[in-house]
C-alpha cells in the first residue's frame, strides 16, 4: 500500500513541476494535497492515463473546462512550451487513424 502512494505522490510532482506548482490555466499557486489531475484528451473522448495527457489544475479550472476538448496553447497559459508540445504530440497519436 505505501508503494502505490509513494507512487501517485511522485506521479503528482511530475505533473506539477510542468508548470512549476501552479495551475496551468491560471497560473494560481497549488498545494499537493489540493491540486486536481486534469486529462488534456478527456477520457471521454479516449484520453489515457498517459503522464503527457495529465495536468496540473485548480478545482474551479478543473470544473470550468470539465470534458472539453482544448487547445493546450490557447487553454493552459502557464504550461511550458516544452509540455504543450508533448501534450499536443500525445493528441495527435491518439487522432491518427489506426492501419
Amino acid at each position: 500500500m505505501r508503494g502505490i502512494k509513494n507512487h501517485k505522490l511522485q506521479l503528482k510532482d511530475r505533473i506539477m513541476a510542468k508548470t512549476g506548482g501552479v495551475c496551468a490555466a491560471c497560473g494560481k499557486h497549488l498545494e499537493r494535497q489540493k491540486v486536481t489531475i486534469d486529462h488534456y484528451v478527456p477520457k471521454y473522448n479516449g484520453g489515457t492515463d498517459d503522464e503527457r495527457n495529465l495536468l496540473p489544475l485548480c478545482r474551479n479550472c478543473n470544473r470550468q473546462k470539465s470534458s472539453r476538448m482544448v487547445v493546450a496553447e490557447d487553454y493552459y497559459r502557464f504550461l511550458g512550451k516544452r509540455y504543450c508540445e508533448m501534450a499536443s504530440e500525445y493528441r495527435n497519436e491518439l487522432e491518427r487513424p489506426v492501419s
